[in-house]
């Protein structure tokens, strides 16, 4: 997914396995990456993730993102402010793959 990161353009790139547990709860777990557009700077996050079908093919979930950069990017780079931040947010998905999302972060 491209984005802007506190105005620095770049990437995020990531992936979740889930499985359905009782009463229709899904539990998924997720790791992935954050790149600047030059591919200078970067920072690697885990996640977790519960979802609830809504609908017809459609699932809701809320998760939490807990991210990390390398010393190098620790140092006042456009990526250092992620360093061990928290961000939690809302994935909307539907039968035909659309989908929608909200982040808040908190430090």
């Amino acid at each position: 997914m491209q984005g802007k990161y506190k105005g620095a353009e770049g990437t995020d790139v990531g992936t979740y396995t889930s499985v359905l547990r009782e009463g229709g709860v899904i539990y998924g777990k997720g790791q992935g990456i954050v790149t600047t557009r030059d591919r200078h700077e970067m920072a690697t996050w885990t996640g977790q993730v519960i979802g609830r079908f809504t609908g017809s093919g459609k699932i809701s979930f809320r998760g939490s993102l807990f991210f990390q950069t390398p010393s190098a990017a620790k140092e006042g780079g456009k990526l250092s402010f992620l360093n061990n931040l928290v961000g939690v947010f809302e994935y909307e998905v539907d039968e035909m793959g659309n989908c929608s999302s909200k982040v808040c972060e908190w430090k």
